[in-house]
């Protein structure tokens, strides 16, 4: 059986991820020559859409909420920073009534990890889940301690962080989601044309003058792959979208 280039659904990619596969794939038909390849016509349509989908993707980037929410987030991993410090301060302390009660609270914590070395969405939401905690279940404890003012801080500015990223994704829905759909989907269908035409000549001509080509890229597509499980699971690839 002749080698084959992977069937790869790129719609997967967050939108920096899909950008930089583009670049890439373009940088490997570089390196073995579009004319060698066959796909010299092809590959003259493909590269501008790459141009097209970089200029797409910075106006989303270059959002006026970007450094507004990089601050926000910053204000708040401090205060989340604040409480688990004095959290595991109070493991020494001399009453073993407050080392009892840092202890639980030490336990939920560590559940949660290293919350501020997440993306934004799901730092969001564990930062939620664990207010509700301390808001709950943990609440008397909580008055013991003496953090309930930290613990109102850190409900807001969950918030003023969370409300910036929804006016972000507003601003970015009413103003470039559409381009940038169309220009991904012109990207893709500009790659899907090289793939089938490569494909399609090694049926024809045998894999010997394709066989290196389809193994790199072949690696290249079984990274992404790997990039996209690993987003799926909760890591932090990209926050740009």
């Amino acid at each position: 059986m002749s080698v084959k280039i992977k069937i790869f659904n790129t719609h997967n990619l967050r939108n920096s991820a899909h950008y930089k596969y583009h670049v890439d794939v373009e940088r490997l038909i570089l390196e073995f020559g579009p004319d060698k390849l066959g796909v010299a016509p092809l590959f003259a349509v493909y590269q501008p859409t790459i141009v097209r989908e970089d200029e797409a993707y910075k106006k989303i980037d270059k959002s006026e909420f970007t450094e507004q929410i990089e601050a926000a987030d910053k204000a708040r991993d401090k205060v989340y920073s604040n409480i688990t410090a004095t959290i595991k301060m109070l493991l020494k302390h001399h009453n073993p009534d407050i080392v009892a009660i840092a202890k639980k609270l030490k336990i939920l914590i560590d559940t949660y990890g290293k919350v501020n070395q997440k993306s934004y969405n799901e730092q969001t939401g564990d930062i939620y889940n664990i207010l509700q905690e301390f808001r709950g279940k943990y609440a008397d404890d909580i008055e013991t301690i003496r953090i309930p003012e930290l613990i109102d801080e850190l409900e807001r500015s969950n918030n003023v962080f969370d409300a910036l990223m929804q006016e972000r994704l507003d601003e970015s829905a009413h103003k470039n989601h559409d381009n940038m759909k169309a220009v991904r989907e012109n990207t893709d269908k500009a790659y899907n044309a090289i793939v089938e035409r490569i494909n399609a000549l090694v049926v024809v001509e045998g894999e010997d003058k394709y066989a290196e080509f389809i193994t790199k890229l072949n690696l290249l597509i079984d990274e992404y792959k790997l990039l996209i499980t690993k987003s799926h699971h909760g890591k932090k690839p990209e926050d740009g979208e």
